[in-house]
């Protein structure tokens, strides 16, 4: 929520992206850091801190924009995420150069079917929230059949 309003506030002008950007990867590390130490015994979340760091890194390493590179971006959407990135008016992206520090994390990776592209830690971003989904929805499961406890075997003794 916090990224969208900075998102948002740098996109109307009223933070520029070098303030924008920073200041919204510092607000989603803080509280993304919380949940996930808080609750390390879901081992699903272990696989959303791998992605979490891995975006992190990148993101801290371009000055805290996430680079993009344009030609993996689906054709269809080639044109508007070039006139976005070059008119800087993202807070979260910038166009990835030749001089981009860890290039092969930042966004390389493309999804045609959304017309957009992802990094490496957002697969592992992923991958780790279906888990986790999972993971909960095996734990509710275990905790009703302990509560009700029913045993519905006939002993023939």
């Amino acid at each position: 929520m916090l990224e969208a309003l900075v998102g948002f506030s740098t996109g109307r002008g009223w933070l520029s992206p070098e303030v924008g950007g920073p200041l919204a990867k510092a607000g989603v590390l803080a509280c993304v850091s919380y949940g996930l130490l808080a609750n390390l015994r879901l081992r699903s979340l272990w696989f959303v801190w791998l992605g979490f760091a891995l975006n992190t890194l990148v993101i801290v390493a371009n000055r805290g924009h996430m680079p993009v590179w344009l030609e993996a971006v689906p054709p269809e959407a080639r044109e508007g995420m070039a006139q976005q990135l070059t008119a800087r008016s993202d807070a979260v992206h910038s166009l990835m150069t030749p001089d981009t520090p860890f290039y092969y994390l930042g966004d390389i990776l493309p999804v045609y079917w959304a017309k957009s592209v992802l990094s490496l830690g957002d697969v592992y971003l992923i991958i780790g929230i279906a888990a986790l989904v999972l993971e909960l929805g095996l734990e509710a499961r275990r905790q009703r059949r302990q509560e009700w406890n029913i045993d519905i075997r006939f002993d023939t003794d």
